[in-house]
């Protein structure tokens, strides 16, 4: 069969650094936004945080996550904003960035940007499962086939001799106790990726599903049984059908991010971490 050709890349609020031989940290995804600081005041609804600039102007911006962040973003709080991509919106900035409120780890809130890191690391062929790629399609609709296939999946990678993976790139942002939890508010709609990535399995294509952590700090990541069980119910029914699960941590600046390192998911209730001792996941 034909292979596609890499979709052409569109217009994002980030740029590919320069490009040497692969290792972990040469892709460097450099941000064209600038961001200042602001306080975080309250935040009226998931899309949108009322934060206050150095300068006591009480500001609107659009929240990208659409978690429920309620660790993070706590009043007072430090973030950083840019100036809305698009003017004469109902937000006049774009909420980027949050220091960690008892750390001050920065953490990444634009739940786009992992695809666009997700995509950078495969052309510079950095994640080893998917190194072996010989053409790629961004938002791939899957053929004509039985079951409830309704979705465009984030990738669709295919090798010499044709042979399709599927993949659907998911952001975390919850850390607690150096493990990762996904997802931090009941998501139907991750719940029926994974269901048809494992119905894609089934019929003989590979497929995974890669959380993207996009901060440093996580050594492994879970499902949020407490808070999402259909979630985690429905991730581990799709790894036991052969949908592989994958996790990588992102290294962020304001003004650029890179490849961390690969952690393990831990997708069953009660198997083990690899830490001695592991913080339980904030209450539902």
């Amino acid at each position: 069969m034909p292979l596609p050709h890499p979709a052409p890349r569109g217009a994002h609020p980030w740029r590919p650094g320069a490009m040497g031989a692969p290792s972990l940290h040469n892709v460097v995804v450099r941000f064209s936004f600038v961001c200042r600081p602001a306080e975080f005041l309250d935040r009226p609804n998931r899309f949108v945080v009322l934060a206050r600039l150095p300068d006591g102007t009480t500001i609107r911006a659009h929240c990208a996550d659409p978690g429920r962040l309620r660790e993070l973003l706590v009043p007072g709080v430090r973030l950083h904003v840019s100036e809305a991509a698009r003017a004469g919106g109902r937000t006049s900035h774009d909420l980027r960035f949050v220091e960690h409120p008892e750390n001050g780890t920065l953490i990444s809130l634009d739940s786009r940007l992992p695809n666009a890191l997700f995509r950078e690391w495969l052309d510079a062929r950095l994640l080893s499962p998917f190194a072996d790629w010989a053409a790629y399609q961004p938002e791939a609709s899957p053929p004509d086939v039985s079951g409830p296939i309704r979705s465009r999946m984030d990738f669709a990678l295919y090798d010499e001799s044709g042979r399709r993976t599927w993949v659907e790139v998911k952001s975390a942002t919850l850390v607690v106790g150096r493990t990762a939890y996904f997802p931090d508010a009941v998501t139907e709609r991750g719940r029926r990726h994974v269901l048809e990535l494992a119905h894609l399995a089934e019929l003989g294509d590979a497929a995974a599903v890669c959380f993207i952590v996009q901060r440093p700090d996580a050594i492994c990541l879970r499902p949020q049984w407490d808070r999402d069980p259909a979630f985690a119910a429905a991730l581990c029914e799709a790894e036991r059908k052969g949908v592989a699960l994958h996790a990588w941590t992102v290294e962020v600046s304001m003004e650029e991010a890179c490849l961390g390192r690969q952690i393990a998911v831990i997708a069953a209730k009660d198997a083990p971490g690899p830490v001695l001792t592991e913080q339980r996941a904030p209450a539902a």
